[in-house]
C-alpha cells in the first residue's frame, strides 16, 4: 500500500540550514520521500517552498501564512493555517513538539527529541516558557505513534506521560548526514598547522560551552598551542558578538559554516568536545566518531548512549578531568576506529515501520 503523509516542517528556514531539529527533519523527509510504500507532502514555511520542492514534487508542498512562528504555531496547533489538515492523510507527523488537534488523518505521529522546556525552562524566554509545555504534553498524549530519537528521550517522555508506553519507540538518529558525507573537505585556512579541539554547538546554556571556555586556560598553561574552535551562532549564553582570542585566549569561534569545512574541521580536530548538560540524542558526538575522531562527552544519558564505549564520557562536576583528558589528547594524538554507518534512510524506514505497526500494516506492503 501507498502511505500518504504529511510531514510538519515549517521550523525548516530557507535553505534548510541549521542544526539538531531542522536537521532531522530534513534527512528525515529525504528518507520518507525515497521509501517506496510513502507519498510524502510537507508542511512549510513559505521561505522555504523552493528548498522542499526539491524533495517533493511542488503541488506536494503546503506553505503556511507568512506570520509570526508563535502564531504560526498556535494554528497548527489547532489545525489550521493550511487546507492540509482538511485533506485525509493516511499520517500526520509532527517533528516539532506539536500536532495538530483538529485533523482528517488516520494515524498521527509525534517525534520526541527532548524535554528541554520542560527539563530546563530557565534556557527559554518568557513567551516560549508558558507556551510550549501545554500544546508539547497534550500532542504527546494525543500521538498514536511517538517515535524518540533515543532511549533517553523516551525515559524523559514516560517521566511525563507514563500512559504512553505502548505508543513509544525508539528510532536512534544516525551517524553520518548526506551533505557531510557526500563533501569535499574544505580545509579553513586560519586552522591549517594548528592543533584544535572541536565543539559543535548552539549558544544555549545546557550545552554548556562556557564551560570549556572557562577551563580553557589550564588546557593552554599545559599545552600552549591548543585551540579551541567553535561551531555554530556567533554567541556564548544568547549574548552580542563572539568569543575571538583577543578577548578568550586560545579560542576561534568560527560562527556557521558549511559541510565541506564543517567535515574538515571534524577530520582534522584532535578531539571533539561535547560539554552539554542535557541532549535528547547529540548529533556532534556520533560525527565526530564517524570521522575518526576522539570525542569526549558530558556523562549526559543520551550522549552516552549514542556513543557508547567508542567516547569518553566525564562528569562535567569533574573539571580536572576534564582538563587532563583535552591535554591528553593534545599530547597524544590519534585516531579511533570509525564505527559502521547507520544512515538517515534507515532512520526513516524505521519511523516508517513504527507508525505502520501502529496502523495495524505492514511497511512492506505494496
Amino acid at each position: 500500500m501507498t502511505i500518504s503523509w504529511l510531514l510538519m516542517a515549517s521550523h525548516v528556514p530557507a535553505g534548510g540550514g541549521l542544526g539538531g531539529m531542522v536537521r532531522y527533519t530534513v534527512e528525515v523527509a529525504r528518507g520518507l520521500a525515497a521509501h517506496p510504500n510513502v507519498q510524502l507532502s510537507v508542511l512549510a514555511d513559505p521561505s522555504a517552498a523552493t528548498f522542499w520542492a526539491d524533495i517533493v514534487s511542488s503541488d506536494r508542498v503546503h506553505p503556511l501564512p507568512k506570520i509570526p512562528t508563535p502564531i504560526q504555531s498556535a494554528l497548527e496547533r489547532q489545525g489550521r493555517g493550511s487546507g492540509a489538515f482538511n485533506e485525509p492523510f493516511d499520517v500526520i507527523h509532527g517533528t516539532k513538539h506539536i500536532l495538530p488537534k483538529h485533523h482528517n488523518a488516520r494515524t498521527t505521529v509525534l517525534t520526541i527529541h527532548d524535554f528541554l522546556p520542560l527539563d530546563r525552562p530557565g534556557d527559554f524566554g518568557l513567551l516560549k516558557r508558558t507556551l510550549l509545555p501545554g500544546p508539547y504534553l497534550a500532542s504527546a498524549s494525543e500521538a498514536d505513534a511517538l517515535v524518540c530519537v533515543s532511549a533517553a528521550s523516551k525515559d524523559r517522555l514516560l517521566s511525563y506521560q507514563p500512559r504512553v508506553a505502548d505508543q513509544a519507540h525508539v528510532v536512534p538518529l544516525a551517524n553520518e548526514s548526506a551533505g557531510l558525507a557526500d563533501a569535499h573537505s574544505e580545509p579553513v585556512t586560519e586552522l591549517v598547522g594548528q592543533d584544535f579541539a572541536l565543539v559543535v554547538g548552539d549558544p544555549s546554556p545546557r550545552k554548556n560551552l562556557e564551560f570549556l571556555v572557562d577551563l580553557w586556560s589550564e588546557v593552554t598553561s599545559a599545552y600552549g598551542s591548543a585551540k579551541l574552535v567553535s561551531v555554530g551562532p556567533p554567541a556564548w549564553q544568547g549574548g552580542e558578538g563572539s568569543a575571538d582570542e583577543s578577548k578568550y585566549p586560545g579560542i576561534v569561534q568560527l560562527g556557521r559554516i558549511d559541510d565541506a569545512a564543517l567535515r574538515w574541521c571534524y577530520e582534522n580536530a584532535r578531539v571533539v568536545l561535547c560539554p552539554s548538560l542535557l541532549e535528547g540524542f547529540g548529533l556532534p558526538s556520533v560525527e565526530g566518531l564517524r570521522f575518526g575522531t576522539p570525542v569526549i562527552t558530558s556523562a549526559d544519558p543520551a550522549m552516552c548512549e549514542a556513543t557508547k564505549a567508542d567516547a569518553t564520557h566525564i562528569s562535567t562536576l569533574d573539571r580536572a578531568h576534564w582538563v587532563a583528558a583535552i591535554v591528553a589528547a593534545f599530547r597524544s594524538p590519534s585516531r579511533v576506529p570509525k564505527p559502521s554507518v547507520r544512515t538517515w534512510q534507515e532512520v526513516a524506514n524505521e519511523t516508517v515501520e513504527a507508525v505502520t505497526d501502529s496502523m495495524g500494516v505492514s511497511a512492506h506492503a505494496s
